[in-house]
């Protein structure tokens, strides 16, 4: 009896601790509001960088500058000031960063919140931390991101996505679609052409592709494919189940998958 106490009083204790851990890192005691801009005149790209905190991104016509707005948050009024938002510019490239302190931990934490307003027809570079991700009505994109949940629309020409963990919809890319994932469903509706290089795991479903989609390994989890103007191709083939409907060109997939 006493050893089950014992370990019932450990139990609790742990939790309690576990608890008391997750909201000193979630501590935003401390709140201020960030800006930046800067006109879009003479800019050819423009490179975003996230850290921790979500990450909204949109495109908008005619444009005539490039703004960031958000908010930081910190456990301390220390780590507050060190947590802000920073705009340079390099010839023809524009540069927003999102600075946060590094000795972020379990008894200290900073994130920033922030949107970003661009001109629909200035290619972007992407790069992100953690935390939710959507992109909107932009011209081309290459992104690389590490965790959180990534929502991309409208984008007039190619895009480029390396992503370490989290779901990721996709809708309505006018160019070409390369894809680098690691964990996390993929879903994919309207594209030139769809490459997923590697996919560790997830499902992945691509529909209404003009041109061809092709998939290079794939791990676990479903692949579902359906009204492709070309071929669909995929590489290697883990665990999960290969389906297609209504593909124009040729099939070539993994000699056990083939109907």
């Amino acid at each position: 009896m006493r050893t089950l106490t014992t370990l019932a009083l450990l139990t609790v204790a742990l939790c309690m601790a576990a608890t008391a851990s997750a909201d000193i890192f979630g501590d935003c005691s401390f709140t201020e509001k960030r800006n930046v801009a800067a006109p879009a005149s003479g800019v050819s790209r423009i490179v975003i960088i996230g850290r921790a905190g979500y990450l909204h991104i949109n495109g908008r016509r005619g444009a005539g500058e490039v703004r960031a707005t958000g908010t930081a948050c910190a456990s301390s009024r220390d780590m507050l000031s060190d947590t802000k938002l920073t705009l340079s510019r390099s010839g023809s490239e524009l540069r927003i960063e999102a600075e946060t302190p590094d000795n972020n931990g379990i008894f200290s934490s900073a994130k920033l919140d922030f949107e970003v307003t661009v001109p629909d027809n200035i290619a972007l570079r992407v790069e992100d931390g953690s935390g939710d991700l959507t992109i909107d009505n932009v011209a081309s994109t290459d992104l690389t991101d590490g965790s959180g949940d990534i929502t991309i629309r409208n984008v007039i020409g190619d895009l480029s996505v390396r992503d370490g963990s989290g779901d990721m919809n996709i809708d309505n890319v006018s160019g070409n679609v390369h894809v680098s994932d690691g964990s996390g469903d993929i879903d994919v509706n309207g594209a030139a052409s769809v490459e997923i290089s590697n996919d560790g795991s997830g499902s992945a479903n691509i529909r209404n592709v003009k041109h061809d989609v092709h998939i290079g390994n794939k791990g676990s989890g479903s692949v579902e494919v359906s009204d492709v103007g070309g071929n669909f191709h995929v590489g290697s083939k883990g665990g999960g189940a290969i389906d297609w409907h209504r593909v124009a060109g040729h099939v070539d997939v993994p000699e056990r998958f083939r109907k």
